[in-house]
């Protein structure tokens, strides 16, 4: 392969394994997100507090997951936490709906960390 052709193949190559589809999201609070339709397009539950701030969502189209964090005052957290599952791993709790398993994380400071998978259950 003579250099100006390898030169063009290194190029598409980069130019090719560069994209991707990863979207990042900024919402300064839940009627932003909801407006958007983060939580019908299913990237967030809807179960965080009409009350949360600072939504913060980064979301991977090829492979249908998404992490993020946001942030809960302290007087909803209770409220928020009765509708998860706790985990073994202190401060961390798990929503499963559908097809959909997020994990929240959460901090002293009121922020929450999330991660979600999509996984399908085996036929039996």
């Amino acid at each position: 392969m003579d250099r100006p052709m390898k030169a063009r193949f290194l190029l598409l190559l980069l130019v090719l394994t560069g994209c991707s589809d990863i979207v990042q999201s900024h919402y300064d609070n839940y009627q932003q997100a909801q407006a958007d339709q983060l939580f019908e397009r299913g990237w967030l539950p809807d179960v965080l507090p009409v009350s949360t701030t600072q939504i913060e969502v980064t979301n991977d189209l090829d492979n249908n997951t998404s992490q993020g964090s946001f942030l809960i005052a302290e007087k909803e957290m209770g409220q928020f936490l009765s509708q998860l599952q706790p985990l073994e791993t202190a401060n961390q709790y798990r929503f499963e709906s559908d097809n959909s398993v997020w994990i929240f994380t959460l901090n002293e400071a009121g922020k929450v960390s999330y991660q979600l998978s999509e996984y399908r259950s085996e036929m039996k």
